[in-house]
């Protein structure tokens, strides 16, 4: 269970650091709700919706970092077009978080090598696949080699993974809080300019 968000509706500004400090602790915490976030893309001018993990959070430098499979489809549509949006919502404090920017694609550099090295073995596995994301089957089977079904990878076979793996860093520009509430909801907005800006709105 997640701590309950204290603000002081005298001052949105609280609303924004209660945020940041919920995201940052999703990114460490497997068990928190917002750890699972929806990213939105954008597709021949419609959008696309998945599900992905929040890996990491920098909270001066307005960042929400996760993972995937470079061959995937979000990939080439954020390099069509970087605009995204992460949703997020904590069903114990009823607060949904909408977050607004766009996205840089890191395959094969400095910032991808160093989330690859700091993650798992058993999460470096998911990228050792023996087809893209996406690509029909034949049947329910896990995207693996066989031979990792019932083991980790070793170091060698691990470097077949981070041929695939990507790290997407979302910028953020654009952040709407909401929290559900019986006796009336409560919703802030915060712009980026060249620093945040926040107000109160009407849910």
């Amino acid at each position: 269970m997640t701590r309950q968000f204290e603000f002081n509706p005298a001052n949105v500004s609280t609303i924004l650091e209660e945020t940041w400090l919920h995201l940052k602790s999703a990114a460490e915490t497997e068990t928190h709700p917002w750890r699972l976030g929806n990213l939105a893309t954008v597709s021949e001018g419609r959008p696309r919706v998945r599900t992905v993990i929040l890996r990491d959070v920098q909270t001066d430098e307005r960042e929400l970092i996760c993972y995937t499979d470079q061959r995937s489809d979000k990939i080439s549509e954020l390099k069509d077009s970087p605009w995204m949006e992460w949703v997020s919502y904590d069903p114990i404090t009823r607060v949904q978080i909408r977050l607004r920017g766009s996205a840089t694609v890191h395959i094969n550099d400095e910032c991808a090598k160093q989330h690859w090295w700091d993650s798992s073995p058993e999460h470096r596995r998911g990228y050792i696949t023996v087809s893209p994301p996406g690509t029909m089957a034949e049947s329910a089977v896990p995207n693996l080699p066989d031979y990792l079904f019932d083991r980790l990878p070793n170091d060698e076979e691990a470097q077949m993974g981070f041929e695939n793996f990507a790290v997407i860093v979302c910028r953020i520009e654009h952040l709407d809080w909401l929290q559900l509430r019986r006796n009336g909801h409560l919703a802030a907005q915060f712009l980026w300019t060249d620093k945040w800006e926040g107000h109160w709105k009407y849910a």
